[in-house]
């Protein structure tokens, strides 16, 4: 299905939109108001359909009195896979307040990161747009203003209309360069943790965060029962995307049990170039 240009960069933008909503969600409801209440008054994310569909799926769970598990069951490709396991865990152990908190922080260095892919993708748009115009410049040459005209007014309408589509592969790449799966990977695994997950639970809710075939890959090679009793450090050890220093840092939390704080330390490592 195509996609628009104006859409594809808005949704680009489902971090910002989600932080938003995680944070208005957690004020609510730390004072005490429901979440059909929350919901319902929390606005419309006209410019994140995404974000939309969700809000009003989670409004309709509420309404209907189902379970935060139930609702996100019933459409689950609304949410990240660790997003989802730590709302159902939240409401499951009563600590409901503590995820949508971390989550609202987390989603927030998310739109962080975007932010730094759309500064990198800004040239080379202005260069397409550039192009559409200097491209049929030849025609103007000869003196055929009206087939100049045509072909750039086509040439806009094709890249504002089906441009989305572009823009996102585009985005992807740059979002599967490894200082950002890193990020991405450390920051996951930190909220994770924070969240009171077993490790391996937290590895495999990282894996997902980070979308990187070759981390699935890797960590899905590893058994279960293995991978529940050996430290991060060695979990990672062979893997080449993760670097000496990344290593080093995880080896130290294995041996302090201080992972919350050395993980968020090495998202902010591979984020500062964000």
């Amino acid at each position: 299905m195509s996609l628009s240009l104006a859409g594809a960069w808005n949704e680009l933008d489902v971090a910002r939109y989600k932080a938003e909503l995680y944070r208005m969600w957690h004020a609510g409801y730390r004072a005490g108001l429901s979440h059909e209440k929350v919901l319902s008054t929390a606005g419309e994310f006209r410019r994140s359909p995404t974000v939309e569909r969700m809000r009003l799926h989670l409004l309709q769970g509420a309404q209907q009195r189902k379970s935060l598990e139930e609702t996100i069951r019933e459409h689950r490709d609304l949410f990240i896979p660790f997003e989802a396991a730590l709302l159902a865990l939240g409401e499951e152990a009563g600590g409901l307040e503590k995820i949508l908190q971390l989550l609202g922080a987390y989603f927030q260095a998310e739109h962080r990161m975007v932010l730094w892919v759309k500064k990198k993708m800004a040239y080379p748009m202005m260069n397409m747009v550039a192009a559409i115009f200097i491209l049929p410049f030849p025609v103007l040459f000869f003196g055929d203003v009206t087939r100049y005209v045509l072909t750039v007014t086509a040439e806009l309408f094709v890249a504002i209309a089906f441009g989305g589509t572009v823009l996102s592969a585009v985005a992807q790449w740059f979002r599967s360069r490894p200082k950002v799966v890193l990020a991405r990977m450390c920051r996951a695994m930190a909220l994770g943790v924070e969240s009171g997950l077993p490790l391996d639970r937290v590895v495999k809710l990282a894996v997902d965060a980070a979308a990187s075939r070759n981390i699935a890959e890797h960590v899905g090679r590893i058994p279960l029962q293995q991978l529940r009793g050996q430290p991060l450090e060695r979990t990672f050890a062979d893997l080449k995307i993760v670097p000496p220093e990344m290593l080093a840092a995880l080896k130290v939390a294995d041996e302090t049990g201080n992972y919350g704080d050395t993980l968020e330390k090495l998202a902010e490592l591979y984020g500062d170039g964000f």
